[in-house]
């Protein structure tokens, strides 16, 4: 039976309905990435903080503000594999982003796609 015909045989039986359960919170990450996620960040911290951005892209900040993954962070390998990070501040990993091709020829960007 669903909740509302429990909640409607209540009524008719002169009973108190029952109170509605509050849906729980869907884990924004699973507990494994929340474990990767903790160890990524013991990692990275100390190759960004204090460090000069190594993209330079036009319109560059000059402080790295993270970590730039030249190979993407689709699985927990490819986020925990320091051969593939680069200080950078946020607008050159935007840039890196926005225009892959030209950060695949500058080196500061690796296609998953080509062997």
């Amino acid at each position: 039976m669903n909740d509302y015909m429990i909640y409607r045989l209540a009524l008719k039986n002169g009973m108190k309905p029952p109170e509605k359960k509050k849906p729980g919170k869907i884990a924004r990450f699973s507990k494994k990435r929340q474990r990767a996620n903790r160890e990524y960040a013991e990692k990275s911290r100390p190759l960004w903080i204090g460090k000069h951005c190594a993209i330079s892209a036009p319109g560059c900040t000059g402080t790295a503000q993270g970590i730039h993954h030249k190979k993407g962070k689709s699985s927990i390998e490819l986020l925990l594999d320091e051969r593939y990070w680069i200080p950078a501040c946020n607008h050159c990993n935007t840039w890196c982003e926005i225009f892959p091709a030209e950060a695949e020829k500058e080196g500061f960007k690796i296609s998953r796609l080509k062997k």
